[in-house]
């Protein structure tokens, strides 16, 4: 016959040992969560492009290789009848979206409609189409920690060849044209020089900063050589994720030693 004192003991570390390790599975779960919510919030965002004041038409702005990549294209139209360009390749039958987008600050969200900016889209076949606004949702931006509000966008399907996009208005704003839905970073673009400047080139010029550029454009920029340095504002919006990923990672291994031990010595 086992002594009550005894079978106490055994009850009081049995139920210890339940409760660990229902905190362990809490605990795993939580890590389990957030490392799902960490790309999930990165997939949101878009390869950034700063567009400078001397691309005033399609053919002096960056060719977008493929058009199904997500691109955010980042500009400003500094005085009224001022334009912006850039061209998109597609395949015939690729998906095609565009949008176009106002920080959420002054001056731009107390302009009227007729004074936003609006595109012009010409086709591959020479038909021009023009997106202006439609509506004005309001969202923020997890990536950069920034607000937009967006007056139009458009799907469809595209037509094979090369898509001339023109950005026009009647008032000096800020713009941003968001292209294509497939998350890819660093592909390539030709027709820029300033690539480098990424997410602190998209912080200054949300904060009205302009953009100074060599005029001296590189044909083609690939991004993903494997010996290229990631530019300051791109390393330092991954380091935050980087040190929150390994130190949930340092403490879900500390959790699972420490119960390896609690059941050894039980």
């Amino acid at each position: 016959m086992v002594h009550p004192k005894v079978l106490s003991s055994r009850c009081d570390l049995h139920n210890n040992l339940s409760a660990k390790i229902s905190n362990m599975k809490k605990f795993l779960l939580v890590v389990a969560v957030l490392f799902g919510l960490l790309p999930a919030s990165i997939a949101k965002a878009h390869d950034p492009i700063i567009l400078t004041s001397d691309q005033r038409t399609p053919s002096d702005g960056p060719l977008l290789l493929d058009g199904t990549i997500s691109f955010a294209l980042y500009g400003s139209l500094d005085a009224r009848g001022e334009t912006r360009g850039f061209r998109v390749n597609f395949n015939a039958g690729d998906p095609l979206y565009i949008s176009i987008l106002i920080p959420d600050l002054a001056p731009e969200n107390m302009l009227d409609n007729a004074s936003l900016p609006f595109l012009n889209v010409e086709d591959p076949n020479g038909a021009i189409v023009k997106l202006a606004t439609t509506e004005k949702i309001s969202f923020a931006e997890p990536y950069t920690g920034t607000n937009y509000v967006r007056l139009t966008e458009f799907r469809g399907t595209a037509l094979g060849g090369t898509y001339s996009i023109t950005i026009m208005g009647d008032s000096p704003a800020r713009f941003t044209v968001s292209v294509g839905e497939k998350e890819m970073f660093g592909s390539p673009v030709e027709n820029i020089a300033n690539r480098e400047l990424g997410v602190g080139g998209v912080m200054a010029w949300y904060a009205g900063e302009a953009q100074t550029v060599d005029s001296t454009v590189d044909s083609t920029v690939p991004t993903s050589e494997p010996d290229s340095e990631p530019s300051s504002g791109e390393s330092s919006s991954n380091n935050p994720l980087i040190l929150i990923v390994a130190a949930i990672a340092v403490a879900a291994i500390i959790v699972v030693l420490r119960f390896i031990r609690v059941v050894k010595t039980r």
